[in-house]
């Protein structure tokens, strides 16, 4: 296949690099002594620019192959050569489209932070922007330095958030500028602009920068890391790290998506054997498989055995997480959530790899539905439990607080009974008449006439005499409370009533 033919020439790249720097300094050293007048161009500036275009074949070379994939195969060579690219994350190559003015303008201005933050703030119109930013970098006078100067921004603390925010997510802010970032270094090679080597200088100082940022303190930081290997592919400074460094930084980023295609371009090939066996020894076993398939190292590296590691290496450090929270109900949700997440991606690895009938995924689903049962009871019985601390905590804070009485503790504390065969029932809907009674009644004060002696007056039963007080001691009340009600006027007066007897007999 013709792009067989063309992969194997681009892995013999870094080869050939080699023999013609050799070529070079060989050159050199005859004609120093030879002609010391002739000079010979210097090889880091032959370096930049071979490196500058390898890197945008390679990236060339990955469109042609996605839309390969993307057609019918005609032959049983083609679904095979189709088959081993599946793995392969490649996207179709991006439509461009005209750029909005913005865009243009701040490329022509050479005002690379202005395009990060105008990228940055419209990320809700992503889709479109990146569309039209291949276009719009070719309108730069200088579009690699461009780039180069909007990467100040991608260590650097984020902006203030836009006013009418409420907080404003800071940690959102920076991703969404490294994300731009790495969009716009991405954009190197496809449009493959001229790199001086003024411009290749100032990456490389960059780049030395970027890399104590990425390595202090021992961070594994993927998005950091990503950003650096692009910028050594997009600016052709492989050559200036040590194969170790560069494999330790592909092991950060072994993760993502774009892990295999910055190992081809940095021309690491080679080298997957090597990265492979270190991926296993730090507990990733299933980036391992990764690479396994993307290299056709399937024979020496056998795919199941380094899943079934990675589960146990998985199990070990969920257990590691039980015992360092003391098996608590929160250590416990994590270790679990730890195990389903690595059962749910070997799942899937069985599933792309076509690898069911050398590790049955049944097996695995089950370990998933027992995890998923357990973390459901925990979650019932933690629910539970802060339930009994509530209501011992409201205890402890109340702990005079009484029940409201019923209808028999009050009648027990007022001293008050019901006559046989009467029973307190509500009227009119109401669930305590009292508060409707007549003038005496409601007061529970006694009176002499047989009025309210049980009788219902207009719908409503006056409650029974009260003891509450004795007769002694409404002696000074001056009999008010003995005298009869007239009905036909106020009481106790002979003031006639307010409305006319004929109408109100």
């Amino acid at each position: 296949m013709a792009t067989a033919r063309i992969e194997v020439a681009i892995a013999s790249i870094p080869e050939k690099k080699e023999s013609l720097r050799r070529a070079l300094e060989a050159l050199r050293s005859h004609l120093s002594a030879s002609s010391p007048s002739f000079s010979v161009p210097e090889w880091k500036d032959l370096d930049a620019h071979i490196s500058s275009v390898e890197a945008s074949i390679r990236l060339r070379f990955q469109a042609l192959l996605a839309k390969e994939a993307a057609q019918p195969s005609s032959s049983p060579s083609d679904s095979k050569e189709k088959a081993s690219n599946e793995w392969q994350p490649h996207a179709n190559p991006e439509p461009e489209a005209v750029p909005r003015p913005q865009l243009t303008s701040l490329c022509i201005n050479m005002d690379g932070k202005g395009l990060v933050s105008f990228i940055a703030q419209n990320r809700k119109d992503l889709g479109a922007i990146r569309s039209e930013l291949n276009p719009a970098l070719r309108s730069a006078p200088d579009p690699a330095k461009l780039v180069l100067d909007a990467m100040d921004g991608f260590f650097s603390s984020p902006p203030p958030p836009p006013k009418g925010d409420k907080k404003g997510d800071k940690d959102a802010d920076a991703l969404a500028t490294r994300r731009t970032c790495i969009n716009l270094l991405e954009r190197i090679p496809v449009i493959g602009p001229e790199i001086g080597p003024s411009v290749r200088d100032q990456a490389k100082k960059l780049a030395a920068e970027w890399k104590g940022k990425v390595t202090d303190g021992g961070r594994e930081n993927g998005l950091e890391a990503m950003g650096l290997l692009q910028l050594l592919v997009s600016y052709g400074l492989a050559s200036e790290f040590k194969v170790d460094e560069l494999l330790d930084l592909l092991i950060l980023v072994s993760r993502r998506k774009q892990a295999v295609d910055l190992c081809k371009s940095l021309g690491l090939t080679e080298n997957v054997p090597d990265l492979i066996e270190r991926l296993n020894n730090k507990g990733r076993q299933l980036d391992a498989v990764k690479f396994v398939y993307a290299f056709n190292l399937v024979e020496k590296y056998p795919p199941v055995p380094l899943l079934k590691a990675y589960i146990k290496e998985i199990k070990k450090a969920a257990q590691d997480v039980r015992n360092k929270g003391n098996n608590s109900s929160e250590a416990e949700n994590v270790a679990t959530s730890k195990e389903l997440g690595a059962l749910r991606s070997v799942i899937k690895a069985v599933e792309e790899y076509k690898l069911e009938s050398q590790y049955p995924r049944e097996f695995l689903e089950k370990q998933v539905a027992k995890l998923e049962k357990r973390k459901e009871e925990k979650k019932r019985t933690v629910a539970a439990a802060a339930a009994a601390s509530n209501s011992k905590i409201q205890k402890q804070q109340h702990p005079n607080k009484r029940p409201r009485p019923s209808a028999t503790t009050s009648n027990a504390i007022t001293g008050q009974t019901l006559p046989p065969g009467i029973t307190k029932q509500p009227q009119f809907g109401l669930a305590d008449p009292s508060p409707h009674m007549g003038l005496a009644g409601a007061y529970g004060f006694a009176s002499s006439g047989s009025l309210y002696n049980n009788a219902s007056i207009s719908g409503f039963r006056s409650p029974p005499r009260s003891y509450l007080y004795s007769s002694e001691s409404l002696a000074g009340t001056g009999g008010f409370y003995d005298r009869p009600v007239n009905y036909t006027g106020y009481p106790g007066t002979r003031v006639p009533p307010p409305y006319n007897s004929s109408l109100y007999p």
